[in-house]
């Protein structure tokens, strides 16, 4: 049940993730492969809101509470879960603008090669590095 909270937070990020040029570039996913995940996605976030809401639902009618008892949990339950759905909500119509896809440069042929081939020699003289070299990470112990 748990996972059914936390499946929207990670599936929602996920499409819109892969379906945005700012993100992925050009290798964002097709507008078909964007169609079918969202309604895909949306069918599955909507079965397990559902789900929870029918379970708690069902949870009160045949609980063994009082009903005062009872209707303390629903007026503390029934705002928690209109805040997660309007969080899901927000995730979902949030614009994301920051850029991520870098196009590499297609000036420099020598550079592009470089870079793909992963060679740092060769791509010194343009601007590439080797990591610097740092002693937080040095002495971490690795498992043996």
């Amino acid at each position: 049940m748990i996972l059914s909270f936390e499946l929207p937070f990670a599936l929602i990020p996920l499409l819109k993730f892969s379906s945005t040029t700012i993100k992925m570039g050009p290798y964002k996913n097709s507008m078909i492969i964007i169609v079918f995940s969202w309604v895909l996605g949306l069918m599955i976030i909507g079965i397990n809101i559902y789900y929870l809401t029918t379970s708690f639902v069902d949870w009160l009618i045949h609980s063994t509470l009082p009903r005062v008892a009872n209707v303390f949990i629903g007026i503390i339950v029934f705002p928690i879960m209109a805040i997660y759905v309007l969080s899901v909500l927000y995730l979902m119509f949030r614009k994301d603008v920051v850029v991520t896809y870098i196009e590499p440069t297609k000036l420099d042929p020598s550079a592009q090669v470089s870079m793909e081939s992963g060679d740092n020699c060769a791509g010194r003289g343009h601007g590439m590095t080797n990591a610097p070299y740092r002693e937080d990470l040095a002495d971490i112990p690795l498992p043996e």
